[in-house]
């Protein structure tokens, strides 16, 4: 079978931190090395994964100081690659970046690598994310080529060919819109679930202010106006209902308006708009069948 390495970052984790490391712990095909990278936790968290860690040689655990801010991107993926630098195992076949807010069935791993198996383009792969509110389970929206940040698996040639990560926020567009246009195909496999135990995007700076952010993103990004609006106008009736779509819009405007630096470069835009097209085309054709 495949070998696949595994790089977690971790940060005041101490209420979802052990849910995760029993899914990896019981998982059917175990990684060759997996190391957790405590980015300045003030609570359990490094306690918790210590004691993962003395029980399982295959685990590893780095801290790092607090870096005493939050930035969406940019110090997640300065994380990751602080774990992926001290990677013991060197001929993995697979790299995953995993979230220490989740959880997944026991055959995860072993049946996402045997799709990588079958087909030998496949590049980047996740499972569907679930969010999970007591006994409630939702099922996250998203495209079929649009793998996970939060469980997504590298095949090493693709990883390779993109640069692996890069430290930006969109780090997880940018390296699917890589490997797509080298001609990777990228999947989301709605068959394996991830349950997330956290809203994603916007727990360090609240929904409102999140969504405002998100939308001057998508404006550094690349995405048209048109295909912003039409976002915004999906927004609002998703929580908060209203203010959720108009706070996008309107960041994305502001973004504009200041002419805010691009963050992918213009033959990835320029990608990103004809997916934007195709889609679209897609959903409007399907409304008048």
């Amino acid at each position: 079978m495949s070998k696949y390495v595994i790089i977690t970052p971790v940060r005041n984790e101490e209420d979802h931190v052990k849910t995760t490391l029993d899914s990896v712990v019981n998982q059917t095909l175990l990684p060759a090395e997996w190391i957790l990278v405590n980015d300045g936790s003030t609570d359990k968290t490094e306690e918790i994964i210590q004691q993962y860690v003395d029980k399982h040689s295959w685990i590893k655990l780095h801290t790092i100081k607090d870096r005493g801010f939050y930035y969406p991107g940019t110090g997640v993926v300065q994380v990751v690659q602080q774990g992926f630098s001290r990677l013991g195992v060197k001929d993995w076949d697979f790299v995953v970046k995993l979230d220490a807010d989740i959880s997944i069935d026991p055959s995860y791993f072993e049946e996402i690598l045997g799709r990588f198996e079958q087909n030998p383009r496949l590049g980047i792969a996740s499972g569907a994310i679930y969010l999970v509110d007591g006994k409630t389970e939702v099922k996250e929206n998203s495209q079929p080529d649009h793998p996970w940040g939060a469980s997504k698996i590298y095949q090493r040639n693709c990883f390779n060919e993109i640069g692996g990560w890069k430290p930006i926020p969109g780090w997880d567009l940018a390296d699917l819109l890589g490997a797509q246009m080298k001609g990777w195909e990228t999947r989301c496999f709605d068959e394996y679930k991830i349950y997330h135990y956290r809203g994603t995007g916007m727990r360090r700076t609240g929904f409102s202010k999140g969504r405002f952010l998100w939308g001057r993103f998508q404006y550094r990004y690349g995405y048209s106006l048109l295909y912003i609006f039409l976002k915004s106008i999906y927004w609002l009736k998703q929580k908060p209902l209203i203010i959720g779509g108009i706070s996008i819009f309107a960041g994305y405007i502001y973004a504009a308006i200041r002419r805010e630096e691009r963050l992918f470069d213009k033959d990835m835009r320029k990608f990103l708009r004809k997916k934007h097209r195709v889609y679209l085309k897609q959903k409007l054709s399907g409304l008048f069948k």
